[in-house]
């Protein structure tokens, strides 16, 4: 059986694409969550919100399980807020751990951008200041 050159590239280079798929999709996928975007998420989400919202935004994210969809991970602001929101965060985030004050795994700030389509398919469990947080209905 004779092997083509060809086919052999085709291979490598189709096995190279699968592997950095998968790679990929571990990554994305992981069930840890990084402290530290974990942490400029809650201040992204809730830094107005004082150490309550913080803590609520900080047990969405862990109901969650990722960080997927979460605008605060990315929120402009997070890089200026004051040392003393970043020590809050983080003892959400710790917090949240161990007390986890609602199952909620999806939020919305309903005061500034009002109530999300998805809710038909939530149930709310726990509102705090601007947000309420929802879980799927079973």
């Amino acid at each position: 059986m004779k092997i083509y050159k060809g086919a052999v590239i085709f291979s490598t280079i189709m096995t190279l694409i699968v592997s950095l798929i998968l790679w990929l999709c571990g990554f994305l996928f992981a069930d840890e969550i990084d402290d530290n975007l974990a942490i400029r998420a809650i201040i992204g989400e809730a830094s107005n919100q004082g150490y309550e919202g913080m803590l609520a935004v900080a047990c969405g994210i862990r109901n969650r399980g990722h960080l997927r969809g979460v605008y605060g991970a990315n929120a402009g602001h997070v890089d200026n807020e004051p040392e003393w929101v970043w020590n809050l965060a983080r003892k959400a985030w710790t917090e949240s751990e161990h007390n986890r004050i609602h199952q909620g795994t999806h939020w919305e700030n309903i005061k500034s951008f009002g109530e999300p389509y998805w809710v038909a398919s939530m149930d709310k469990v726990y509102e705090y200041k601007d947000h309420v947080f929802y879980k799927e209905k079973r």
